[in-house]
Order: structure tokens, then sequence, then C-alpha cells
């Protein structure tokens, strides 16, 4: 919670430095390159300490195959769940009320004046997405792990300090480009108590398609709603299973796997799930991580209208996610 509170802290920062600019006529148009550049820092950095661990590496084969299993269903129930709530509630895939969408002239969309540039951007952005993932577990693997073990634990040290500096630095610039739109007290006042319903709708898909997908896989009740509810957190969920025992080990290895690729999915999938079927949706797909390293790709994909959807579902994921874990492997 610190470390989110030093996030969102610069997050604030960029805001009221953009806010306070816009009103004197000043813009930041390299806000939006510098962003995707900082993200793609963050994605080689990500795949890198994923290549140099061990147990990700190792447990690419059979556990691995059930992890990506289980972060398919919990993604695809989250949708399903989001997609379902959203009719309820009137909202078209852009997250405007279907009534207000009818009486706008545009299609809600960021970059709406060329839908095909746009396209064609979140296409490329998450190819080198992926592009740039894969080479860094290759080479975290090949150089680091294999060549330079005993560098291990320095590694992990200097890396994980520099994806806390490249989130601040990415937070500040998302402060920046919403402070400059605008729109973001305005949004959160239009979304009111809706933006739990899609919280709770992510949550309650996660867990029905996902507990599902472990009970075929021949896992208990108990390891299956602990998996689950991992939602993306990845240094918590698994350690906290590890420690109920010995016979919860594979447990704890499908739930590192599949949390570490539900956040890996989300950063690679939320631009192509956003267009083909909808924003609110897109906010569901990696879990936790939609509050912080997932954030400025939504904003990005989205807009600043779903900046507050986003922060909602992984805030409210980060709590539920700390108490449910031990509170069910304790009973």
């Amino acid at each position: 919670m610190k470390l989110l509170a030093l996030y969102w802290s610069f997050l604030v920062i960029g805001y009221i430095i953009a806010w306070n600019a816009s009103k004197k006529g000043k813009t930041f148009p390299w806000v939006a390159t510098a962003m995707m550049g900082t993200v793609y820092g963050l994605c080689f950095i990500m795949g890198l300490r994923m290549g140099a661990n061990e147990q990700v590496i190792s447990n690419l084969g059979s556990i691995g195959l059930m992890a990506l299993v289980i972060t398919i269903c919990c993604i695809f129930g989250s949708i399903g769940a989001i997609f379902l709530t959203r009719k309820l509630l009137g909202m078209d895939r852009h997250g405007e009320f279907i009534s207000d969408a009818k009486s706008d002239d545009g299609d809600g969309s960021p970059g709406s004046g060329n839908k095909a540039d746009q396209k064609s951007m979140d296409l490329k952005s998450t190819f080198i997405i992926l592009g740039i993932v894969a080479c860094g577990m290759l080479i975290g693997a090949l150089l680091i792990l294999r060549r330079f073990p005993e560098k291990l634990g320095e590694f992990d040290v200097v890396s994980n300090d520099a994806l806390i500096v490249l989130l601040c630095i990415l937070m500040f610039f998302v402060g920046l480009d919403l402070g400059s739109s605008g729109t973001v007290l305005d949004s959160i006042r239009k979304a009111g108590f809706r933006v739990f319903a899609f919280p709770a709708a992510t949550m309650i898909g996660t867990m029905i398609a996902g507990v599902a997908a472990c009970f075929i896989m021949g896992f208990t009740l108990r390891e299956s709603s602990a998996i689950c509810i991992g939602y993306g957190w990845y240094s918590y969920a698994p350690i906290i299973i590890a420690n109920a025992g010995q016979q919860y080990m594979i447990a704890s290895a499908v739930s590192f796997m599949h949390n570490v690729i539900r956040e890996v999915t989300g950063i690679i999938f939320i631009p192509l799930v956003a267009r083909k079927i909808g924003y609110l949706e897109s906010t569901g797909v990696p879990g936790i991580a939609a509050m912080d390293v997932c954030l400025p790709i939504v904003e990005r994909a989205c807009g600043p209208n779903m900046v507050v959807y986003a922060f909602a579902t992984g805030l409210i994921m980060c709590v539920v996610t700390s108490v449910g874990v031990p509170l069910i492997m304790s009973l």
C-alpha cells in the first residue's frame, strides 16, 4: 500500500501541473509518446525478471499450461460478467449511457477522428509489447539466469528498484495526460455507485470461471479459491498458499504462474479487448494491475473516462486478495 501511495502521489503531481498549465493554454503533446516508451521499458524489465526467475522457467511445462488455462478462464469470466453488468446498467461499449451516446456526434472513443489509425496503433502496440516481453524473457533466461546465477539476488533488487522508478515516471505522465484532458472529476461524478459494480462483476466472473477450471484440473475447493482470488498479485498470493504447508506447493506454483500470466496478458491485450469488446471489459483483464502497471494502457486505449473504473477495480481487488487468500488458507 505504501508503493501504491507513492505511485499515485506522482499521478496527482502530474495532474496538478497539467491542470494549471491548461489554464494558460499550455499542452504536452509529447506525453503519449513518453508514456508508451516508459511502458515498453517496464515490459522489458518484467520480461527480464520472469526469464531470470527459476520458478517461472521450471514451471513453463505442465504447471504453466494449467496456469494458462486458468488465466484464460478467469479473464473470459471477468469479461463476460462485466459485459452483462454494463448491459444491465444501459451502458454502451465505450462506457457511456446509451441515451447519452446517441446524442453525441462522435463515437466516444479516444482518437475517434481517425478510427483506422487508432486500430492500427493499438494492434502495433500489442505486438511490440509482446515482442519486448519475449525478448526480455530470453535475455533473462539465457544470460542472467544461466551465466550469472550468483548475481540473481543483486539483479532482483536492482530490477525491482528500476520497476518502481519507471512506474513513478509513468504515473507522472498519466497525471499530465489526465490533467490536460480535464475530464477526470466529471468522470468520477458520472460514475457514482457504478464504479463499484464493475469490480464486483470482475471478481465474481473470475471466481466462477476460474474455480470451475481448477476443479476440472483436480484442485480442492480451498486451493481453487486461493489460486483465483490472487487476481494477478503474484508477489503475495503464492507465498501465502505455500506457507500453508508442503501439500500446497503445486497450488502455489500454479498460483504464481497464473498471476504472472494475468498481469502480462493485461499489458498485451487491453487495447484489443477495448477495441473488439468494450472499454469497461478491458479494465477487468489484468486484475490488480489495472490500478498501476496497466492504468496507462487503459487510459491510452480507452480514454481518461475509464481511469476511475480501472483504479477502483485494482484497488478493491487488492483489498479482497490481501484478506481473502490468508482467510481461505486458514479454514
